[in-house]
């Protein structure tokens, strides 16, 4: 301790002088750093533009090497991409064409690298409405498939899955008539995809089940398509992936014999399948009863549903599971295929009775709404009455029973 110190410690006065000067220093520091915070100004945060990082990113890449540079392509392709989350479609059609271009100048007219440019041009079109454009870019990604591979190569069922899934999920944007282009261009290329199947893919990869399902459902969809709306006379087609002319007997007949035909490798494939579980080749089969139900073959249907429910074995895991999977009623659905359209959240609680045919009767809304009208149930009682049911079962017999079925006022609007 030096002699000041020691002074200000025998000094009690001095050193609650010194203590006081400490404190109003350390207050007038506080309020200084204070009001130097309060004037200064924020820096504000600037949210990177996802268009300008990549206009800016081709304009150097042009800049250091040429405007064909292989780097350019991606950087177009994830320009398209902006310009399509931002709804700007026309924008993003020439981002992806200009981006092809690129693609081709350096790996070749035919070069299998255009797919997903091709692709993506299709979905701008679509947005755009130019569906004969949408078709064009498609077909063409088709050819270029083809002629890579060879039309029959199993290398091609990514591609025709591809497809698959473009046409469908288009399919509730499009007009009746456009609708109905989609599912026999769909048809064409599950045809292909059977033939690959049926030839070069073994029952035994587990890739076949979700591809002969996706077939099957697809023939549902076709079949309800004509039930509601008709088949139309011409569907001006051109697409080159089986027989140019439609098949005649273009009937709801057909359809079901191919569906059901898919269905059945579905449940040969499980079967032959050793990581396939008890539960998967049970509601194989019971599925393949749900295509006898929809089209009328109550007898199939029937034995279809016994079959799958005395598939599982004697125990008492199983004896839950049946429960679960089959202990009551379940709504009829054919869903392999993709789909832009979800349903919107359910709203509505309604009682009804499955009739072991899984006709839906003596409905009634749990609850209704205060402002819900006679037109709006009328509506919601007739669209649920279109829909069949897997029916309870019970020592595998299909029974009757009561379900509470959860159902979107939404799907009727404008009814």
């Amino acid at each position: 301790m030096n002699r000041n110190s020691r002074a200000i410690k025998n000094n009690p006065p001095q050193l609650m002088a010194v203590i006081l000067c400490m404190v109003i220093c350390m207050i007038m520091a506080i309020t200084t750093a204070s009001l130097a915070g309060a004037q200064t100004v924020p820096t504000e945060i600037v949210k990177s533009d996802p268009i300008s990082d990549y206009l800016n990113a081709i304009e150097t890449t042009e800049a250091e090497r040429s405007a064909y540079s292989v780097e350019l392509s991606d950087l177009y392709f994830g320009l398209g991409k902006s310009h399509f989350t931002k709804r700007e479609y026309e924008h993003a059609r020439r981002a992806y064409q200009r981006g092809m271009q690129i693609e081709r100048v350096n790996y070749g007219l035919n070069s299998l690298s255009q797919t997903p440019y091709l692709l993506s041009i299709a979905e701008a079109e679509s947005f755009l409405g130019n569906w004969d454009e949408s078709q064009n870019a498609l077909e063409n990604l088709y050819q270029i498939n083809s002629q890579a591979y060879g039309e029959n190569d199993p290398r091609m069922l990514p591609v025709l899955d591809d497809l698959l899934d473009w046409y469908m999920d288009t399919y509730e944007d499009r007009t009746h008539s456009g609708g109905y282009q989609n599912l026999v261009i769909s048809e064409r290329l599950s045809n292909r995809m059977a033939k690959i199947l049926n030839t070069n893919v073994a029952l035994e990869d587990p890739d076949a089940v979700p591809r002969y399902r996706k077939i099957s459902h697809l023939h549902y969809f076709i079949a309800n398509h004509i039930k509601q709306h008709g088949e139309p006379s011409e569907s001006g087609l051109n697409i080159s992936t089986g027989s140019a002319s439609r098949s005649p007997d273009g009937t709801s007949r057909q359809h079901y014999r191919r569906g059901k035909a898919a269905l059945e490798k579905v449940v040969e494939s499980l079967e032959k399948q050793d990581a396939s579980s008890d539960a998967d080749k049970a509601l194989a089969i019971a599925e393949l009863g749900d295509w006898y139900l929809v089209f009328g073959q109550r007898m199939s249907a029937s034995k279809a549903y016994q079959l799958a429910y005395e598939s599982l074995p004697e125990n008492t895991a199983s004896q839950r599971l049946r429960e679960t999977l089959f202990g009551q009623p379940s709504m009829i659905e054919f869903t392999a295929l993709g789909a832009r359209k979800k349903l919107p959240d359910s709203d509505l609680q309604i009682s009804m009775v499955v009739s072991k045919l899984g006709v839906p009767r003596k409905m009634e809304i749990i609850n209704p709404p205060e402002n819900i009208s006679k037109n709006q149930i009328r509506a919601i009682y007739k669209d649920i009455r279109t829909k069949r049911f897997r029916p309870r079962l019970v020592d595998g017999k299909t029974t009757e029973s009561s379900i509470v079925f959860p159902y979107s006022s939404n799907q009727t609007q404008g009814t």
